[in-house]
């Protein structure tokens, strides 16, 4: 199952929390009917002294309660969402979670950073931030956000302190499956649902709790008290229902990341003996914050005890693994597997890239996938990097720097443009860090900037908005002082508008192109710009755009649209249309790319920047396609 398709998948599922919601409200709106006809029947013998006819269906009554319900759930969930638009960092915060600082000095956390770190540079996702719960000593661990933007990754601190590295690294790369197939935001829409059906049992506690609170009885507290009772027992049956929409959507998916995981490190020991560790220790994965009962279907393990567990059984999930698992929890042995392709899972095979032959459908099956090469690759490009650099990356001041010169030009009089123009708004201290970055970065592999670049974006979403308004100023001056635009200096710019602009400015609205066809001379202006970037020869380049204006399906697109020298400005424009279409459009769009550009089998270091650029700006996580050579220690 490829990208596009788990993202159908993941959307089909979302359909089918509103049918289970839907039904769990029907039933609990039925329940409040019958409890208020209850009470007041109860009332209305407590003022007789014959007999009462008791009717159990009251029009005007039912509908009345029944607004009155969904009003109060409507207004739970809503409130909870609203909160919830903060991100996978208000999830992590209300759990208990600290931020990790990237330059943290504690030995495990610095080894949860380059895992994390690793697995977000070969999945082509944005560098999550990376929270830990401290007063968790259970095993667990969860993902969360709406985006790949404001997406978090979390553990508690006994998955810090009880797991090894490759035990780690097989609970990362599980909640990164849940990041790529579309889970994040499924999770988040959960959690809003289940608070709305949650506030009813809160309601009845207020109730309860104020019918007492006078000390001493009087004319009608009888029917609050039972109001109250009544409230907290529907609000039980709520929490029934919630328990039961939490165990449909998420078992299976368990089982999925599970394999996911295996499939991406091609290392079965290392998740497999981190269930095995959860399953032999005391406090196992349970989360005492009041929270886990609304979030327990995002956590790696179950969070909390009930009868419709979240999560399959941990034994059946580690046979699924191991099938030769003994049910002893003590055993850690080894699982063979044979590596793919006669790859060894410690060696990383060359990433299809610059030269090498490729054709569009692998590039597409690429979207979204993981595999134990770019893992590796991944920890390659990071040992790439001069540890000065890598200690810069990780504060604000510093991150902002390595972006600065990475901009410079290597032309000196372009280089000296560029400093003229960008010197009246630095501060000596940000001329001389740039001078020191300058020397350290001499010789990077190609591949290495794009990377420098994403490990820098959780620093920089530390900025406060006025400082990220200098830094994008800061930008604009380095790329603007000679008067043109190069295609790094493009891709940078898309980058930063793509993956920083929402952590800082209101999210517009989404999914508003539901077509290509209003959008086929945007995607015109792409492809002309991509067909240019990797052929100099004309002919060629027509080829080559002709080949993805056939894969945009519009009437006559390929003959209608001629190849046109539209600026790179334009396309950025054309990228940011695009970017507010709905998934199966920007699909669309990307496979012409892939086709444009490997009409000839290849793809050059210019056409995988460019590729970047466009997979970025649609929000689509592309793999890098280039490899290091490097050695890792």
């Amino acid at each position: 199952m490829n990208f596009f398709e788990q993202q159908d998948r993941s959307r089909n599922k979302s359909t089918q929390l509103i049918l289970l919601f839907g039904l769990g409200v029907t039933g609990i709106v039925f329940a409040v009917y019958m409890a208020v006809v209850v009470i007041f029947f109860y009332a209305e013998a407590e003022g007789r002294t014959g007999g009462t006819h008791f009717t159990w269906f009251h029009p005007e009554l039912f509908v009345g309660v029944a607004l009155g319900t969904l009003i109060v759930i409507a207004g739970g969930s809503v409130v909870k969402i609203i909160s919830l638009r903060r991100g996978g960092s208000y999830v992590a915060e209300s759990l208990g979670g600290r931020g990790i600082n990237p330059a943290t000095t504690d030995a495990r956390e610095r080894v949860l950073v380059n895992v994390v770190e690793e697995i977000a540079i070969a999945s082509g996702v944005p560098v999550p931030m990376i929270y830990v719960l401290d007063n968790e000593v259970g095993i667990n661990a969860f993902a969360a956000g709406y985006t790949y933007e404001d997406a978090v990754v979390a553990v508690t601190r006994g998955c810090l302190e009880q797991l090894n590295r490759d035990e780690l690294q097989g609970v990362v790369a599980h909640e990164f499956s849940h990041i790529l197939n579309g889970d994040m935001r499924l999770n988040i829409h959960l959690i809003g649902l289940i608070s709305g059906i949650l506030v009813l049992a809160v309601l009845g506690r207020i109730l309860l709790h104020s019918s007492r609170g006078g000390g001493r009885s009087s004319k009608g507290s009888g029917g609050a008290v039972m109001m109250g009772l009544a409230l907290l027992l529907v609000g039980y049956i709520g929490v029934f229902v919630s328990r039961m929409i939490q165990s449909a959507i998420s078992r299976q998916r368990e089982y999925l990341s599970d394999a996911s995981a295996v499939q991406f490190t091609r290392n079965p020991t290392g998740i497999a003996n981190a269930l095995k560790k959860i399953g032999g220790f005391p406090a196992g994965t349970i989360v005492k914050s009041p929270m886990a009962a609304e979030t327990g279907h995002m956590f790696f393990g179950k969070a909390f005890s009930s009868i419709f567990a979240t999560h399959p059984p941990i034994v059946d999930r580690i046979r699924r693994i191991d099938p030769s698992f003994s049910g002893d929890f003590d055993d850690r042995k080894t699982i063979s597997a044979p590596p793919a392709a006669g790859v060894s899972p410690l060696v990383s095979a060359a990433a299809p890239g610059m030269g090498r032959s490729m054709a569009p459908e692998g590039f597409m099956n690429r979207v979204g996938t993981l595999s134990a090469e770019n893992i590796a690759g991944g920890a390659k490009m990071l040992d790439a990097i001069p540890a000065a650099v890598r200690e810069d990356l990780r504060d604000p001041f510093g991150a902002s720097c390595v972006i600065y010169t990475l901009l410079l030009d290597n032309d000196v009089l372009e280089k000296n443009k560029q400093m003229a123009a960008f010197a009246p708004m630095a501060s000596d201290k940000v001329i001389a860090r740039m001078a020191r970055l300058e020397k350290a970065m001499a010789g990077l592999a190609p591949e290495v900037p794009l990377t420098l670049l994403d490990l820098s974006l959780p620093a920089l979403r530390q900025l406060s908005p006025e400082q990220y308004e200098r830094f994008k100023q800061s930008v604009q001056a380095l790329v603007q002082a000679d008067g043109k635009i190069t295609l790094f200096e493009f891709v940078v710019q898309q980058i930063i508008t793509h993956r920083l602009d929402t952590a800082f400015l209101p999210r517009g609205e989404k999914e508003t192109y539901r077509s290509i066809e209003p959008l086929t001379d945007d995607a015109v202006v792409v492809l002309s710009k991509v067909a240019a970037v990797g052929h100099a020869d004309p002919r060629e380049t027509l080829m080559a755009f002709n080949a993805g204006m056939k894969q945009i399906p519009v009437s006559g697109a390929g003959e209608k649209r001629q190849l046109t020298d539209a600026p790179l400005e334009d396309v950025g424009r054309a990228l940011s249309r695009f970017a507010a279409a709905r998934p199966g459009v920007k699909r669309v769009l990307l496979d012409a790319c892939a086709h444009c550009v490997l009409f000839d089998k290849t793809v050059t270091t210019a056409e995988a920047e460019l590729l970047r650029a466009v997979a970025y700006a649609l929000d689509l996580p592309l793999p890098p396609m280039l490899t290091v050579s490097t050695k890792r220690d």
